[in-house]
């Protein structure tokens, strides 16, 4: 209990009913406690897409696009079976 803080939240009252409903006495800290978890690994992630947006458009303002490789890889990938073949 030494890592817990009691709080007053405020939630609309159809939810609140919809709560009390469902989730019986004495468990119902526990699950709002998780979704606010749910939630702030959600918020966390998405700060970190964005982050990660930001880099790439500022690597791709700095260096450009860079040029498709498939067809050079395409194109070792055939010579390196002909040459193991013996096609060659």
């Amino acid at each position: 209990m030494a890592n817990t803080v009691r709080v007053s939240l405020v939630f609309p009252r159809e939810l609140w009913e919809e709560v009390k409903r469902l989730i019986p006495k004495g468990e119902r800290s526990r699950v709002i406690a998780e979704a606010t978890e749910l939630e702030i690994q959600r918020r966390r992630r998405l700060e970190s897409i964005e982050r990660l947006r930001a880099l790439q458009e500022e690597f791709r303002h700095k260096y450009g696009e860079m040029p498709s490789c498939v067809e050079d890889i395409r194109q070792i990938q055939e010579e390196r079976d002909a040459e193991s073949t013996g096609l060659r």
